[in-house]
């Protein structure tokens, strides 16, 4: 009889543990990212010889986040992330461009847990809000470098989708994965008028994102 009793109370306690790992209604959650992306095409505008220029390579990307659940499904809250992209060179001779750009998003995000109750949580991520991009142009002319830059706020959004792990017996603290779709619009000719040249207008970019995220629920 003990034995049984002892068996109940370690399986209602482990019951308990389980639950405590899985998201609840009001619980908050702040969130840490880094990783890297990919721009998707390129920027609308040519090189001397014509090629197509791309608006950037890859680049890292870091960012915050503070989410609260009203219920164990949805979770609402603000973020802010910040992607450099760099490194999309053209030349000639005697000479290098250096093509890249900052982007800066402050966006509301919402996610919708598909299984909030587990361990291993698979999410969908998606947001809308301010993206500030800035581009950039570094020309170097010989012995001589020049850096020209024009930025442009936009209406940017992002949806994805990641899995998050619970740590400990509490869950209270989580690693996960987490790839997105992000994009934005550019206003080419604020950049090229900085360097003498035409722009194409307003652009719409695009880039997928794949970040390493580190949560604190409360």
């Amino acid at each position: 009889m003990k034995k049984l009793i002892a068996v109940v109370v370690a399986c209602l306690g482990l019951a308990v543990a389980a639950q405590a790992q899985g998201i609840e209604a009001g619980d908050h959650m702040f969130s840490m990212m880094i990783g890297g992306g990919a721009p998707l095409q390129d920027s609308g505008l040519k090189d001397d010889g014509g090629k197509e220029v791309d608006w950037a390579d890859g680049g890292a990307i870091a960012g915050l986040s503070y989410m609260v659940f009203p219920s164990e499904y949805w979770g609402l809250g603000l973020e802010v992330n910040d992607g450099i992209f760099a490194d999309e060179k053209t030349k000639g001779i005697g000479w290098e461009e250096v093509h890249g750009m900052n982007v800066l998003n402050a966006m509301v995000s919402m996610r919708f847990n598909l299984n909030p109750d587990s361990r291993a949580r698979l999410y969908i991520p998606f947001g809308a809000g301010l993206t500030s991009a800035t581009g950039i142009i570094e020309t170097k002319n010989g012995g001589t470098k020049e850096d020209k830059t024009a930025s442009y706020n936009s209406f940017g959004w992002f949806a994805g989708v990641g899995l998050e792990i619970a740590l400990g017996s509490q869950g209270h603290w989580a690693l996960g994965v987490e790839g997105r779709y992000n994009a934005f619009t550019y206003d080419t000719d604020k950049l090229m008028e900085k360097v003498g040249g035409t722009g194409v207008g307003k652009k719409d970019y695009s880039y997928l994102s794949a970040v390493f995220k580190a949560s604190y629920r409360f």
